[in-house]
């Protein structure tokens, strides 16, 4: 076989070597070779003429120079930060989940994010996330996305960026990471105990790459113009976070029920009485000690007196043995309905009613 032949065969057994070891999982790799960077090397013969003591030593021979440059491997890799379910009350607002993205490649490369609220299939005994809309009222259709911004551990509000695709998709070089925070609000009466899982997606924003089959090669689209081969995740990472109903929340609302002006009608005028209606009610686990409701009234308001029930049942204005009493000074109503549980609270045991008149 002749030298250039030998050469030859070296550099295409090199080539594949180089596309297996690339392919294989990043936990099996050592140093990663730097996309776009070149490989060379040379084959040197030495040899002797004669034997014995007449032998002579020969002029080394060199071979020519074999050479290939590394393609890059586009691999993203997902992992969920919290150790746990993130707990939550139901309804609760603008809870996070904490996930890190590593660049798992071996070149330069630019991730695109996505996130999937309870990912099909959805077991029975799950709910559905929602996007938060309180820090990113804009974008929280999109995924209520934040990428760690300071260095400073755990979600900042105002100081971690919102992430808004195609503006400020993570760009990470080989082994780089992005901390991203998904926030996400619990509608109300989800059962207490019951999961609600986010799906967060990076994926390679090369051309071709995200999707296509394990080995695809892309010329010309790796870093440096190298040839871009797609990982065995396909260039694209996916994980589950989750959160739990665990917690005890109450919920008030408070509603109109009728206006009573002085000629008999329902305008709202000097004289007129309104009458309100306050529901309250205990979800998730755990008891509520020492619940006390209070109601400032409107400006331009004063209370009816002897006007306030609860349960249908009426209260008196003093500070007495029953649960409610108005106070004076701040022109307000307070009923303490105890040590709750979200059992023991529950229909016409939680509304109260009051009136007030229009100055």
């Amino acid at each position: 076989m002749n030298k250039s032949l030998r050469i030859s065969i070296l550099s295409h057994a090199l080539s594949a070597w180089l596309l297996a070891l690339l392919l294989l999982p990043q936990a099996s790799w050592a140093v990663s070779a730097v996309a776009g960077s070149t490989i060379s090397n040379v084959a040197t013969v030495g040899y002797s003429m004669g034997a014995g003591a007449a032998a002579v030593v020969q002029p080394s021979i060199i071979s020519n120079t074999a050479s290939f440059v590394v393609a890059e491997l586009i691999q993203p890799a997902i992992t969920w930060q919290d150790a746990l379910p993130v707990p939550v009350n139901t309804p609760g607002l603008n809870s996070v989940l904490t996930f890190l993205l590593t660049n798992a490649g071996n070149g330069q490369e630019v991730f695109a994010l996505t996130r999937a609220n309870a990912p099909a299939p959805i077991p029975a005994t799950n709910y559905v996330p929602v996007n938060s809309v309180l820090y990113d009222p804009a974008n929280s259709p999109a995924g209520a996305m934040f990428l760690e911004s300071n260095g400073v551990p755990g979600f900042q509000p105002g100081l971690d960026a919102a992430y808004v695709a195609g503006v400020n998709d993570p760009n990470l070089a080989p082994n780089a990471t992005q901390i991203i925070y998904i926030l996400s609000d619990t509608p109300a009466l989800v059962a207490n105990g019951s999961k609600g899982d986010v799906a967060l997606t990076a994926s390679s924003k090369t051309v071709g790459a995200a999707g296509a089959a394990a080995g695809t090669a892309l010329a010309g689209l790796g870093q440096g113009g190298s040839v871009a081969v797609v990982g065995k995740n396909r260039a694209q990472a996916v994980t589950l976070g989750s959160y739990l109903t665990s917690g005890l929340s109450v919920v008030v609302t408070k509603t109109i029920l009728s206006v009573l002006d002085p000629n008999g009608g329902v305008l709202v005028m000097p004289g007129s009485i309104i009458s309100y209606q306050i529901v309250a009610a205990l979800t998730g686990a755990g008891v509520a000690t020492g619940l006390v409701i209070n109601d400032p009234l409107p400006a331009n308001t004063t209370y009816v007196p002897a006007s306030m029930t609860l349960a249908g049942v009426a209260l008196t204005d003093a500070a007495d043995a029953d649960q409610g009493q108005f106070i004076a000074a701040s022109n307000s109503v307070s009923v303490a309905l105890g040590n709750l549980t979200s059992t023991a609270l529950t229909g016409v045991n939680a509304v109260i009613t009051l009136r007030a008149k229009i100055n």
